[in-house]
């Protein structure tokens, strides 16, 4: 086969039925989409193409900027197609957390504008958005730079609609289970939308999630949806959840069971849609019915090498460390965790010792509200030092922060295990903020202390983000 370019191989990508001996199900045939078999290596190499192609001509005559806001697949699709047309691709992110997505990203010829860290935690009350970033540096200058803007171009969506959702379609027919991770969500609502006006037999979809306070490459909590316009809590009737340990339990499984080298996304969708399922295959017994169930690999695992080492690092040493993890503790133990309301922090600030606070959420939320005195160290960054062993001193008391004490509180356990006085703020800073607690602001920006200039600045102080 001849082709005249890399973006003839996008779409119209293989399904295979995983090995029922595998995975155990007796009345449903387990599909999987793979579309991390693009050339780029995801499903978003089919938005990138449907959304940059009517544009090109008039980008390559004006010599236009492409940006974009993303955590790593679509930024790597658009900057492969700018690269084959001669033009400059910038990324405005603060999600681009695996190092080897990074690489991937500069490799491919892509500006990073890395804004300041996202926590694993992330605060209802924070509009900041790279994506919003984005879209201002376009509106202020929209003759040097084009947005293609995800999670608003209706592009998105209707390239899964006329693709990814007819090819599965056609191949399978009518199925009856449609289990996706949501980011943008234009690949779920698309398939959704194509189903519900194509099947004669309803579909019963299934959205998964991460857990609050896990963080999968890719994808968001329910806490995050509101950043995408295509997000329809309607369309879904279930919502699954999981753990970042879950997803890369299931990207082992996907690779060593069916040869399917799929990263945490999939690995999420096919581990906790599993279970699901076996629920559902349990009810089709003695029924004589069967059913078919199709989830999309979204994206290879290669990129991901580190977060799955970090949480499985058995697969690659010949011995597990000894050291206990943040993500190893139970559940019980964690809900155990000592905690304080807003009143309890507030008269141990006033003692004669007062605690260490450690303020875990990003950088955006800290500057905007936060505990007087305490320090910032992103969730991320604080479970590494923790899990390496004490860092402060036992004398002192330490009280962790995040934005609703769902984070903070695993934090205050694993503290507590190791022998430190330490607490979760109930509620967190959200519920400090409701008890009227009086909270410190800093500048977000370093030039708002000095006067220095920068494109951070210039969003901040030209008000077009909202905070």
């Amino acid at each position: 086969m001849v082709l005249n370019s890399i973006t003839d191989c996008v779409g119209n990508t293989p399904l295979l039925r995983l090995d029922p001996q595998q995975h155990g199900l007796q009345h449903i045939d387990l599909y999987a989409k793979l579309d991390h078999l693009n050339p780029f290596g995801s499903i978003k190499d089919r938005i990138a193409v449907s959304m940059l192609a009517p544009h090109l001509a008039e980008l390559r005559e004006k010599q236009k900027t492409v940006i974009e806001g993303s955590s790593g697949n679509t930024a790597k699709s658009l900057a492969a197609l700018c690269g084959m047309n001669g033009l400059k691709f910038r990324l405005y992110t603060n999600r681009v957390k695996i190092p080897e997505m990074r690489m991937v990203l500069q490799l491919m010829g892509a500006e990073l504008e890395e804004l300041p860290s996202l926590s694993d935690c992330p605060d209802p009350m924070d509009n900041n958005s790279f994506f919003a970033i984005a879209d201002s540096v376009a509106r202020t200058e929209p003759d040097k730079y084009f947005y293609t803007d995800q999670i608003f171009n209706p592009l998105n969506l209707r390239a899964h609609y006329e693709q990814t959702a007819k090819e599965i379609h056609d191949e399978l027919g009518d199925f009856d289970y449609y289990i996706n991770f949501l980011g943008t969500c234009g690949s779920s609502l698309g398939v959704i939308k194509y189903a519900r006006e194509h099947f004669a037999t309803p579909l019963r979809a299934w959205g998964v999630v991460a857990s609050p306070g896990h963080h999968v490459p890719g994808g968001r909590n329910m806490n995050e949806l509101w950043e995408t316009k295509f997000f329809d809590k309607t369309a879904f009737d279930e919502f699954l959840h999981g753990t970042a340990s879950d997803s890369v339990d299931g990207v082992v499984e996907l690779c060593r069971r069916y040869g399917v080298l799929g990263g945490p996304t999939s690995g999420l969708v096919y581990k906790i849609g599993l279970d699901r399922l076996r629920e559902e295959d349990k009810k089709l017994a003695g029924t004589g019915k069967r059913a078919k169930a199709v989830f999309i690999v979204t994206d290879r695992a290669e990129p991901y090498m580190s977060y799955i080492k970090k949480y499985r690092p058995d697969i690659f040493s010949a011995a597990t460390t000894s050291r206990p993890r943040v993500e190893g503790l139970a559940a019980e133990e964690v809900q155990g965790a000592p905690t304080l309301d807003a009143a309890g922090l507030q008269a141990l600030l006033k003692s004669e010792t007062p605690p260490l606070v450690v303020d875990v959420r990003g950088n955006f939320a800290y500057s905007i509200g936060h505990i007087p005195g305490s320090i910032n160290i992103l969730d991320e960054l604080f479970g590494q030092m923790i899990e390496e062993g004490p860092v402060f001193g036992m004398e002192r008391t330490v009280v962790i922060a995040c934005s609703t004490g769902i984070i903070s509180r695993k934090f205050a356990a694993f503290l507590s295990r190791q022998g430190y006085r330490a607490y979760s703020v109930e509620g967190g800073i959200n519920a400090c903020k409701r008890a009227g607690f009086a909270l410190s602001a800093a500048p977000r920006y370093a030039s708002e202390a000095t006067g220095t200039s920068g494109v951070g600045d210039q969003v901040a102080l030209k008000g077009m983000v909202q905070i």
